[in-house]
């Protein structure tokens, strides 16, 4: 077990609700969804399914590629990604349902509410980047390509989240003939989270933890 296990069990938890939060609120902008939910999201239109119980979908698929691409360097820890991944989507399916009576027409209040996403999205990895006991599915997928074809883990979560919002828009327009979750917001979190992340982790110093096994 990792040193000091229980406090990033807290922070894990912590940022994972956080993320979860981001997630609803950028649902409730209407102005887009961040690259790593538009599928989930466009999918719970085409499917009689929440939006959590797709994401948890989702992380398991990009667990069974990561261990394609790992074959035997695939690790039992990275396993954990999976309860994860269920946690992260009961947070989004409970916060969705608290706040299923929010209802955001005015434009600048939907930027208003993309732009906290944002930053709420931003804290929220920061805290599951301090807890530093497992990664999420889609971060463990990129480094996984990275680690098996010797790529850059910058440039292989860019085409991946570019490679998810191309699924979102290609399924929703075949299937509803119109876009749905991806707008002028999906860019805006796609620019603006990472380097929100750049300058919040600096500020969590504070918080220190040995390295993870």
């Amino acid at each position: 077990m990792p040193t000091q296990f229980f406090p990033r069990l807290l922070i894990l938890l912590s940022g994972l609700g956080l993320l979860a939060f981001g997630v609803v609120l950028s649902i409730h902008s209407n102005l887009g969804t961040s690259p790593i939910s538009s599928v989930p999201y466009s999918f719970s239109y085409i499917f009689p399914l929440t939006v959590g119980t797709l994401t948890v979908l989702m992380h398991i698929v990009m667990i069974l590629l990561q261990m394609l691409i790992l074959k035997s360097r695939f690790q039992w820890i990275q396993w954990l990604q999976l309860p994860v991944g269920i946690l992260f989507g009961a947070f989004i399916d409970g916060l969705m349902w608290l706040t299923q009576g929010w209802s955001i027409e005015s434009y600048p209040l939907q930027l208003l509410t993309c732009l906290a996403s944002c930053l709420i999205t931003a804290l929220g990895v920061s805290l599951v980047v301090k807890a530093s006991l497992v990664l999420l599915a889609a971060e463990g997928l990129y480094q996984a390509i990275a680690v098996r074809y010797r790529l850059d883990f910058g440039n292989c979560k860019t085409y991946g989240d570019i490679l998810l919002v191309s699924i979102a828009v290609i399924s929703s327009w075949l299937v509803l003939h119109q876009v749905i979750g991806v707008r002028e917001g999906t860019i805006i979190t796609a620019l603006l989270v990472g380097t929100l992340v750049k300058r919040i982790l600096p500020k969590l110093s504070f918080i220190q933890f040995g390295p993870k096994p």
